[in-house]
């Protein structure tokens, strides 16, 4: 694999999607300064802008990275550059993943800070919020998934809708977890079995849906 290309390809991406980084940090900030507040509105009104940020920016890398290639016919020049499909399917994946993470790093760890610090000892949320993060980074590695293995805007966007329900269905069943139930409203920090379990099973499964992506890349016979 030249990674000198995969570099460059990733530069590429990273080149026109700076204005989005851009957005969604600032969006970050605001979310962050609702949050601090201390009013109960304003901690409402700033998950809500924190989580909706994240998850707007994640669909955005994927269609305009992935399939806006296809669709405004840039991939068939892409492709005849001296490139192979692992190089391509690797920068695509390093590319989404890494943008992702400059945003979702600051806003998940500010906002783990802000509860560390929190005067009204809320550090009993800090694994839920970590694993609530964590879903939105398997969502968007789902998305980033569909996305290059299909191609189709169809395709990604129903990801996208299923991906904006599945977090809350998995909110609701994280806070429903017994052992997390009982400590995520406490003044302490608490990591119990059932907490770092979901962690793992996450970070799991983003390992397999990015493997998964790679080897039905390996399979296509023509990227045009």
């Amino acid at each position: 694999m030249n990674l000198s290309i995969v570099y460059r390809l990733i530069l590429k991406d990273w080149y026109l999607q700076r204005a989005s980084i851009l957005i969604a940090l600032a969006g970050g900030f605001v979310g962050i300064g609702m949050v601090v507040t201390g009013t109960q509105a304003g901690f409402l009104l700033g998950c809500i802008t924190l989580v909706t940020v994240l998850i707007a920016f994640g669909a955005n890398l994927a269609i305009a990275t992935m399939v806006n290639e296809r669709k405004e016919q840039t991939l068939p020049f892409v492709m005849s550059l001296p490139i192979s499909y692992r190089e391509y399917t690797a920068s695509k994946i390093l590319g989404n993943v890494i943008l992702f993470l400059i945003p979702w790093l600051f806003i998940t760890l500010c906002s783990l800070g802000i509860l560390w610090i929190s005067p009204e000892h809320k550090q009993g949320l800090i694994p839920y919020v970590a694993i609530m993060a964590t879903e939105m980074l398997v969502s968007t590695c789902l998305i980033v998934t569909v996305a290059i293995i299909t191609e189709s805007q169809p395709w990604t966007v129903a990801c996208i809708m299923v991906g904006n329900v599945g977090f809350n269905v998995v909110g609701y069943f994280v806070a429903h977890v017994p052992r997390i139930d009982h400590s995520m409203f406490g003044p302490t920090l608490r990591w119990d079995a059932a907490s770092l379990g979901l962690l793992l099973a996450e970070f799991a499964a983003i390992a397999l849906l990015l493997a998964c992506a790679f080897a039905v890349q390996a399979r296509k016979m023509d990227f045009l």
